[in-house]
């Protein structure tokens, strides 16, 4: 068989996939959310809570442990019990305790 009689269907073929691919896109776009997708930017996932809430936790500690040192000030926080906020509380009790050491 002669090499360009099999090579017009593909390049026909690939030609209308790439015309008519705008139109699925548009299609797909234009479609409202999910709840699934709505609510996965909102809170973390469960995997990273603990982590997430600890490096959070950390970073606050952190600061406020170098502002107390520096400038005498004192903030107090309340937790709940999920993963986000215990990972918090752990990053915040680590990140306080190391900077006090490193600047009081």
């Amino acid at each position: 068989m002669n090499a360009s009689l099999w090579k017009r269907p593909v390049v026909l073929s690939s030609a209308l996939v790439l015309a008519f691919a705008p139109i699925g896109l548009q299609q797909a776009s234009a479609a409202a959310p999910s709840e699934t997708h709505a609510s996965a930017s909102t809170a973390p996932s469960n995997r990273n809570d603990y982590r997430e809430g600890y490096r959070d936790g950390f970073r606050d500690g952190w600061g406020d442990a170098r502002d107390n040192c520096h400038r005498n000030r004192n903030s107090h926080q309340s937790f709940s019990n999920d993963d986000y906020t215990r990972g918090y509380g752990d990053g915040f009790s680590s990140g306080y305790s190391r900077a006090e050491r490193r600047y009081c």
